[in-house]
């Protein structure tokens, strides 16, 4: 009897280790959700910006993708233009309208929601409200690890992993990433010691809003185009930075691996609408236990004036 109790047990365990979960799409959504909120951990994290604007970033960068396509660009210069087109909105929007709102938060936060609005509208003016297509640029599928995987979605990935080495060397093994730490940590201190902070928070910010870009236009061409596109990114990337803590690259991976890859695996079994509400609510569960936990670094870098 023992030994049929055995093998009914390793029966079960194989059924439940065969559910039909593709296992790239666990990893292409778990890298999707960690690249949507890579600008927002600089705005957010670092800098303490409340970026309602950030999803009409990625709208932009989306946009400015499938212009630079429509002309016959390639993909490497459909990035491109994107970083530098929303890195510089997002330098304007700082220099123009955040500096002078800096100490009062929630002027702040309505600032950026308008210029999300904005955007979207400038967006809808000049591209039109009907849905629209980027191509695939690479239009096939690759072998990857014993698996057939879409080519472009492998490309994110392996782009959402060299983006936050980079960054996290740019952090901490740079000039630049110390100043960037001193001044959302201690930007009394960091002017003390002759570092431009407002110019500094404004760097930040600059990239913060091209790495939103950039994921728009690596986006794109997963999906159909509309002023709204952004939209849908938003919450995703501020749960994802919230959860892994304002200012820490490292839970901000660890958090967007696992509410991503638990939305993609939770999509096969409840389906994708039940998964996404079954998802937030376990981040409203999981922010309400570690409330405890300081997050000194949102809102952390109220710069002075300097003379």
């Amino acid at each position: 009897m023992s030994s049929l109790a055995m093998h009914a047990d390793m029966a079960i365990v194989l059924a439940a280790i065969s559910l039909p979960v593709d296992a790239f799409a666990v990893v292409s959504l778990a890298a999707t959700w960690v690249l949507v909120a890579l600008g927002l951990h600089l705005t957010f994290g670092l800098v303490g910006i409340v970026n309602l604007a950030h999803g009409s970033f990625l709208l932009v960068g989306a946009y400015v993708a499938l212009a630079v396509h429509g002309a016959g660009g390639t993909a490497a210069a459909a990035g491109l233009a994107a970083v530098v087109v929303t890195a510089l909105l997002g330098a304007v929007m700082d220099i123009g309208l955040l500096r002078r709102l800096q100490a009062r938060p929630l002027d702040t936060l309505l600032a950026t929601f308008g210029v999300g609005i904005v955007l979207q509208q400038a967006v809808r003016l000049l591209a039109g409200p009907n849905p629209q297509a980027v191509p695939d640029p690479i239009g096939r599928r690759l072998e990857f690890a014993g698996m057939i995987v879409p080519g472009w979605r492998l490309l994110i990935v392996l782009s959402t992993v060299a983006i936050v080495v980079v960054l996290q060397v740019l952090i901490m093994r740079t000039r630049t990433g110390v100043r960037w730490r001193a001044v959302a940590g201690a930007p009394e201190l960091a002017i003390a010691i002759g570092i431009d902070a407002r110019r500094t928070r404004t760097v930040i910010v600059a990239v913060g809003s091209g790495l939103a870009g950039l994921a728009g236009a690596l986006l794109a061409p997963l999906s159909s185009l509309t002023p709204q596109y952004g939209t849908r990114f938003l919450v995703p990337a501020f749960l994802v930075v919230l959860l892994g803590r304002p200012g820490s690259l490292g839970g901000l991976v660890v958090a967007g691996v696992v509410l991503g890859g638990s939305l993609a695996a939770a999509q096969f079994v409840i389906g994708p609408v039940t998964a996404e509400i079954a998802v937030i609510g376990l981040v409203v569960v999981l922010l309400r236990l570690i409330r405890g936990v300081p997050m000194r670094r949102a809102g952390a870098a109220n710069v002075p004036a300097q003379h």
